[in-house]
């Protein structure tokens, strides 16, 4: 059970504080508000949160314990499907369905208190979610003026139509800038579950730090800087970490000082997971006396790709319009005797045609870090134009992104979708500008098949759709104007 995230970099004269409430509800947690019907449940073996689906007059209601602010920027995600009311088959929401973020003073106690408004310190409305259910995230910053450290957050769901028939079922609730309360002299460790994803498919294994990026670790670990352990009452000294059994297809040493290193059976083996325990020593300070330790465990995933892959491995590509200036940004998780990207663009005519080149930021062109880079160039061209970026290893051999389409300077006004019909693995949208918008694939059933909220980029590309007929709603956020396009996937 994952509870709360407190990270402190120690930099040379900066420290910067990060943290954030995790909740599975495995086991039932204490602390949490559960009003207006809501409760504990065991879904499928799962342990979540279970409301009655609400109109608009009778909002589900839950509230975290208390909190301590430590971000003026808080980002809130959370797992929310509906459910027949038989809780035997997972349905879409039967009608737009709205959560509101309420953060209130420590003494509110149920939604009665949340109608009073001086209990409320700030508050989103109406944040509307995605019609099939699933992880909804969104990010809100306080009003300045709110200074008050400690309090509490209330999640509240409502829907534009009745309550009856149908259930929410809630699940991983987390929210970043805020830390929980421990209230007592022995608060239990927190261990974070860690992704590491490699960029090299020959190496058999390498050395890491389950802490996070702490100055105390020696250099050359590899360190997951999200997956973050703590203790509210006790400094990394008075932790150890350990791992109770060993992965499968492959061997793992975890130090006492929360790093470790890894190694795979053979380079075929793509992915190794271990669960690691975190235990601090207690109020006595005293790892030896074992009655008063607290524990809890958290599981590493390493992902490596295939032994073969090219020498570069691309994780984007992205190219935008500001007037006259198209801006290319394309990032990589390894490289490999790269020399670096040439940058080709075409204006329809299946030509393409070199307009730059940059250099890679690699060492020797060698690096399992990700890189990042950026190219700009003045295009006044009235139609859309098509970029590529074409990777040149040291002895020749290349490697060539997908397309990436830039609107034309008479095109701003538009969608594109280019192939159409186009196939599952090969569908390119441009829009108009880079403003923020909402976007939906709708089925022909009206089933919300991908939904994106507050997109910005102006080009996308979209993967996994099946055989059929599908139309794109998209919600320009500024002017809430709404424009559709057919998309026939064949």
């Amino acid at each position: 059970m994952k509870r709360y995230l407190l990270f402190i970099l120690f930099a040379t004269i900066t420290t910067i504080t990060q943290a954030q409430l995790e909740e599975d509800f495995s086991p039932n947690p204490t602390g949490w508000i559960l009003d207006q019907g809501s409760k504990f449940y065991v879904l499928n073996g799962n342990d979540v949160v279970q409301t009655s689906g609400a109109g608009d007059n009778v909002p589900a209601v839950i509230g975290t314990p208390a909190v301590n602010k430590t971000s003026n920027t808080v980002k809130v995600c959370l797992d929310i499907t509906a459910w027949e009311t038989s809780m035997k088959n997972q349905i879409p929401f039967p009608c737009i369905t709205y959560a509101d973020v309420l953060f209130v003073k420590s003494s509110v106690t149920d939604k009665k208190d949340l109608e009073t408004a001086s209990n409320i310190y700030a508050h989103v409305d109406n944040y509307q979610l995605a019609q099939a259910g699933g992880t909804n995230c969104f990010s809100f910053t306080f009003p300045a003026g709110v200074n008050e450290s400690s309090f509490k957050v209330f999640l509240s769901f409502h829907g534009a139509c009745g309550s009856g028939g149908y259930k929410y079922v809630i699940d991983n609730v987390s929210i970043s800038g805020v830390a929980l309360i421990c209230g007592g002299t022995n608060c239990a460790p927190v261990a974070l579950n860690d992704w590491f994803i490699r960029g090299n498919g020959t190496e058999t294994g390498f050395s890491g730090a389950l802490y996070g990026s702490n100055l105390d670790y020696p250099t050359g670990n590899t360190v997951d800087a999200g997956g973050t352990d703590n203790d509210e009452n006790d400094t990394y000294a008075h932790l150890r970490w350990n791992v109770p059994t060993q992965p499968v297809n492959g061997t793992v040493v975890v130090n006492s000082d929360g790093t470790f290193t890894v190694t795979r059976n053979s380079t075929t083996i793509t992915q190794l997971t271990f669960t690691y325990q975190l235990t601090d020593d207690g109020p006595d300070n005293d790892f030896a006396t074992t009655a008063d330790n607290m524990t809890d465990d958290a599981t590493v995933t390493i992902n490596w790709p295939p032994a073969g892959s090219l020498p570069v491995s691309f994780t984007s590509f992205t190219g935008n319009r500001n007037g006259q200036n198209v801006t290319l940004q394309w990032a990589t998780s390894m490289e490999s005797n790269n020399t670096g990207f040439e940058i080709q663009r075409s204006t329809g005519n299946g030509a393409y045609e070199k307009v730059g080149f940059v250099t890679t930021k690699a060492a020797n062109g060698n690096s399992n870090l990700p890189l990042t880079y950026q190219f700009t160039e003045v295009n006044m061209a009235k139609a859309n134009t098509w970029y590529r970026v074409v990777q040149i290893d040291k002895d020749g051999t290349r490697k060539m992104t997908p397309l990436r389409g830039v609107r034309g300077m008479e095109e701003l006004s538009k969608i594109t979708v280019y192939p159409n019909p186009g196939t599952a693995s090969n569908m390119n949208i441009l829009f108009g500008s880079s403003a923020l918008r909402d976007i939906r694939i709708i089925d022909l059933n009206g089933k919300v098949i991908k939904q994106w909220n507050n997109y910005h980029e102006d080009n996308m590309s979209i993967t996994g759709l099946h055989t059929g007929i599908y139309m794109m709603v998209v919600t320009e956020k500024g002017s809430n104007e709404k424009l559709t396009q057919k998309i026939m996937i064949k």
